[in-house]
């Protein structure tokens, strides 16, 4: 939430309240300008979680706001204002419903369409003009995986993915947990750590438990199953088209397919607001549905030594191994509506 946006003489001021990181003060007229683009602000209707809330079983957030939280995050672990950058724009380039997209003409197993547009996304916008201004390079601040503080692959830690991790727990879990992983985060040798082995515990046991129950989960599975559908269909019924879900946001779509005739689609968006239940079956009518399993084992800082949090606790290597066994099983499940 914007508090405040003011100019004082050549001063441009804007103070931010935060779910997570509490009230943050931007004062860089780049930040300033890249944020109130149109690009950043139609983020701020490009669900999280997939699809709004109506349309989906439990409370989310923005795009735009996991945004500026990466923003901040980076900021935080002393990135440069180039690194803040492209934290900030980091997901800029992502389609109406985020990675329901992949589901629809991409791979769900890697969740990766926004990250293939994200160069010509940005070429293509207007914030390519701001960053210009201030002399800074597009191909340099859309290459992602150079800027290690934002992004880095897993099992290891980023911004972005321990940005998304605490937004939910700040959703629905003690701010206790939060600033005390806050406080445990360092940077090594360019890459984000723990200080400490209970705050990497703490952290990551969260992240298996919203990947088990949520993001891998069988509701989420299957409402992105339902809207892939909805989607297939209107972009073969023309009712939609690409470019109009890759530069729209959600609720541009939703108004689209709300007002359309056909019954198929109308009966499916009733569907998710109304909500189904999930039977564990291998009947006629059951189905298998594969989505992304993500964890974590982040390095740690452990007796003046640098390990894996599964090489030092025994606990969090039964729970990785174990939800990597379940998440490998085949189980059919069936839709009751």
């Amino acid at each position: 939430m914007i508090l405040q946006e003011r100019r004082l003489a050549k001063l441009i001021e804007m103070i931010y309240l935060d779910s997570v990181y509490g009230e943050q003060k931007i004062e860089e007229e780049i930040l300033i300008e890249l944020i109130n683009s149109s690009e950043m602000q139609r983020l701020k209707k490009i669900s999280q979680f997939g699809m709004p809330d109506e349309y989906y079983y439990k409370k989310g957030f923005s795009r735009y706001e996991h945004s500026m939280g990466v923003f901040f995050l980076v900021k935080k672990l002393g990135g440069n204002l180039k690194e803040q950058i492209v934290g900030l724009l980091h997901d800029v380039s992502h389609t109406a419903f985020s990675h329901v997209v992949d589901w629809v003409i991409g791979d769900p197993n890697e969740q990766d369409y926004q990250d293939n547009r994200h160069l010509d996304f940005i070429r293509n916008s207007s914030l390519t003009g701001i960053l210009e201004k201030y002399d800074l390079f597009v191909e340099e601040i859309a290459d992602l995986h150079s800027f290690h503080l934002v992004d880095y692959p897993a099992p290891d830690l980023c911004a972005d993915r321990i940005d998304y991790t605490l937004r939910e727990m700040a959703l629905e879990e003690d701010l206790k947990d939060i600033n005390r992983i806050l406080d445990s985060l360092e940077v090594y040798n360019g890459r984000i750590i723990f200080n400490n082995m209970d705050s990497a515990f703490i952290f990551s046991n969260y992240y298996a438990k919203f990947n088990r129950e949520h993001w891998a989960g069988n509701e989420a599975k299957i409402r992105y199953h339902i809207l892939a559908g909805i989607l297939k269909i209107a972009l073969s019924e023309k009712i939609l088209s690409i470019e109009e879900i890759e530069g729209k946001d959600d609720y541009d779509i939703l108004s689209l397919l709300e007002k359309c005739k056909n019954d198929l689609i109308i009966e499916d968006l009733n569907l998710l607001k109304k909500g189904f239940k999930i039977n564990k079956s291998s009947g006629k009518d059951s189905f298998f549905l594969k989505g992304k399993f993500r964890f974590v084992n982040p390095m740690v800082l452990h007796n003046e030594k640098i390990a894996r949090l599964s090489e030092i606790n025994e606990d969090y290597k039964k729970i990785l191994d174990l939800d990597k066994e379940e998440f490998s099983r085949e189980e059919k499940i069936t839709l009751l509506t």
